[in-house]
């Protein structure tokens, strides 16, 4: 398939939204990636995702707990993890995903800007 399929949204923190969004039927079967800004993140500082969805936070997510991630990326279980890596970047607000394909590479930059 040549076609990439991507939602963004600012979740403005909210978990109903974030719920909203992962449980609706629809959504994993229809985008390849969702570009969220402002995740719900919660007391163990993770944000939500269920089994449809790899988790990319921002590269400095672990070493930086007392401060909140703004931006996370989500990609579809059905893409296969070789076609895809998270390029690290110095930002809690920026996570940055390559797509390698037979068109070539692609690059996709999540950014939370206030």
């Amino acid at each position: 398939n040549d076609r990439l399929c991507i939602w963004q949204q600012n979740l403005n923190t909210s978990m109903v939204a974030q719920a909203s969004l992962l449980n609706n039927s629809a959504t994993a079967k229809d985008w390849d990636l969702i570009l969220i800004q402002e995740p719900y993140i919660n007391f163990l500082h993770n944000t939500n995702a269920n089994h449809c969805w790899h988790v990319l936070y921002p590269s400095k997510h672990c070493t930086n707990p007392q401060q909140r991630s703004r931006a996370v990326t989500l990609v579809n279980t059905s893409i296969n993890t070789n076609a895809w890596k998270q390029i690290p970047f110095p930002s809690l607000d920026v996570v940055i995903l390559q797509l390698s394909s037979q068109n070539g590479l692609c690059t996709i930059f999540n950014v939370y800007n206030d």
